[in-house]
């Protein structure tokens, strides 16, 4: 199955894309060119997910551990074949095939292995700040 996720960048705090539910979202540099944590916006917001408390540890080591002061971020919304429905089990394994493939420095989970979704293919587009965008779990 071929899923595209179209990228947009925040433009700052007050985004629209903020609000949105059911998206990925990855935290890049200040110019927008390396990922270094992607997470998921299902049962909430993605201002919601920037704010929660689950976030300090994250926040800490790309300030610390990266030495990042001013983050970009990015917000990937699903655009599935018709027919199919966006679940929250789709929404982690394409979150976990990302963060599997691409290793960004801050996410600990999915790095190493995960439960993996045969034929699924990923289409990064738009604001997608990585260099390769098509991703195809095996």
């Amino acid at each position: 199955m071929e899923i595209e996720i179209h990228w947009t960048f925040a433009e700052n705090e007050d985004d629209e894309i903020l609000n949105f539910h059911r998206v990925l979202y990855a935290y890049t540099d200040g110019a927008g060119k390396n990922i270094f944590y992607i997470g998921k916006a299902d049962g909430c917001s993605v201002k919601q997910r920037l704010r929660g408390s689950h976030k300090k540890d994250v926040f800490e080591y790309l300030e610390k551990k990266v030495g990042l002061s001013e983050y970009g971020l990015a917000v990937g919304e699903f655009h599935l074949p018709e027919g199919r429905r966006l679940s929250p089990e789709l929404i982690s394994d394409a979150e976990s095939l990302l963060i599997y493939i691409l290793k960004p420095r801050a996410n600990i989970q999915s790095v190493e292995s995960r439960i993996s979704r045969p034929g699924m293919e990923l289409i990064c587009y738009g604001d997608w700040p990585y260099h390769e965008n098509h991703f195809v779990d095996d």
